[in-house]
């Protein structure tokens, strides 16, 4: 019997060293799983590139740098300079007016988007509220109308009294 006692101990132990094994390399391999959510840091390469974008975008739109920078305060101030100066430059050389987006157009027409949103199916709640806020506009409706009525047909009485007493 106790040469069978050593051996279960044994196996028990290299089974939780096992165990103790898998548990650990799968909690680590998550490491980068969960990582890779973050976003990735951009190297001073690809920031310097990006703030050249912005300020060539920047300056062919007709903003100004201080704009420019304000717009995008996470960019390097450097790369949107450079970019800026730079499509600047080559508008001047060749004679490249700046591109203004055109106004929107005003129309008496709803928006596409709110046109949208009344085809959208909608919840339960949504569409019990819109009703009742129909059902008590009409109700406002008719109290004005029966308040004009009432109005008009008392004025018509007083009216038609004065006139009676006169006589």
């Amino acid at each position: 019997m106790s040469s069978s006692s050593p051996s279960r101990a044994t196996a028990r132990s290299r089974g939780l060293k096992l165990i103790a094994v898998v548990g650990l390399t799968l909690a680590l391999s998550a490491c980068d799983y969960v990582a890779s959510f973050s976003k990735p840091k951009q190297t001073p390469e690809e920031a310097k590139a990006e703030g050249i974008a912005l300020g060539a975008g920047c300056r062919q739109a007709g903003q100004s740098l201080e704009d420019c920078y304000q717009r995008n305060p996470d960019s390097l101030k450097a790369g949107i300079f450079a970019g800026w100066k730079d499509m600047h430059e080559y508008m001047a050389a060749k004679n490249i007016q700046t591109v203004t987006p055109p106004p929107p157009v005003m129309t008496d027409k709803p928006d596409a988007e709110a046109d949208a949103a009344k085809d959208a199916p909608k919840d339960d709640r949504a569409a019990r509220r819109e009703r009742r806020e129909r059902e008590r506009a009409e109700k406002d409706k008719d109290a004005a109308k029966s308040k004009d009525s009432d109005s008009d047909s008392k004025s018509s009485r007083k009216n038609r009294d004065d006139g009676s007493s006169k006589k």
